[in-house]
């Protein structure tokens, strides 16, 4: 606009959609994660960080929630849409980059998504970091270290206390923490057992010295490929001792169906 090149009226015609104050794209293109962290940049005038969920979807880590949080050095007004405004202390080690723009460390991404609520919800998005990015407890507690005051501590290091970097999705580890909410011994996920085939396969959550494993059932299952994928599986697992059980996502998301999950492993792992 200051150049000419562009009106007023037509950027906020039909050619052009707005994302945040003073930040448009093209009305055709996609949004898309890199297209979502540049303009949340743009928008603080190239003094924000990326961080919170988005940061994690930008490490193609899973994460229950969807929205942002810009770290910049003074408070916005108001902030765009699904962005909570943080003026929090990042260190040089807490910053990285994506789509050609600052965003959190993977460890201090992992700090931030540890002090929200749900605890359960907490716990699986670290877990959904520490896989994505090959973090482990220590490069989490060394972010604690570094920001003793910081609000959320006590959840966080409970989250220390339960995280799993094995897991591979977020149900895997709404089953694990479910499971030992009810009093059920910790199980290994992913544990890897070569077949007599010499396939090597992973079960999503298993105690080897009985042989009794957990599967999550997610869509990839449902379909007539993956029901026959795993029916040859089960059956090969089957020759070497195991017992597995499929579990639907209904029964992660039903307490009382996971009770009786609960009670089904207890009696076979005691």
């Amino acid at each position: 606009m200051a150049t000419g090149r562009l009106t007023r009226a037509r950027l906020r015609g039909p050619d052009f959609r707005k994302l945040a104050y003073d930040v448009y794209v093209g009305a055709a293109a996609e949004e898309d994660l890199g297209m979502r962290v540049r303009a949340l940049r743009l928008w603080s005038q190239d003094r924000g960080t990326v961080g919170g969920p988005l940061a994690a979807l930008a490490y193609d880590a899973d994460c229950p929630w969807t929205d942002a949080e810009l770290f910049v050095p003074s408070r916005y007004h108001p902030a765009p849409e699904g962005t909570t405004i943080r003026t929090d202390r990042l260190l040089p080690g807490e910053v990285a980059e994506r789509f050609g723009a600052p965003i959190t460390s993977p460890a201090r991404t992992a700090f931030d998504l540890a002090r929200r609520t749900p605890l359960v919800d907490a716990v699986a998005a670290v877990d959904a970091v520490a896989h994505a990015c090959r973090l482990t407890t220590e490069h989490l507690r060394r972010v604690v270290e570094d920001h003793p005051r910081a609000r959320g501590l006590v959840q966080v290091r409970r989250v220390l206390t339960l995280m799993d970097p094995r897991a591979e999705s977020l149900p895997e580890t709404r089953l694990r923490l479910g499971l030992l909410d009810r009093g059920v011994p910790p199980g290994v996920p992913q544990f890897r057992v070569v077949l007599l085939t010499g396939e090597r396969v992973r079960l999503d959550l298993a105690w080897p010295n009985v042989r009794f494993a957990l599967e999550y059932d997610g869509p990839e299952h449902r379909t007539i490929t993956g029901q026959n994928r795993d029916a040859f599986r089960d059956a090969h697992l089957a020759d070497l001792g195991w017992v597995v059980v499929r579990v639907p996502s209904a029964m992660v998301l039903d307490p009382r169906a996971l009770d009786r999950l609960a009670a089904r492993v207890r009696r076979a792992v005691a």
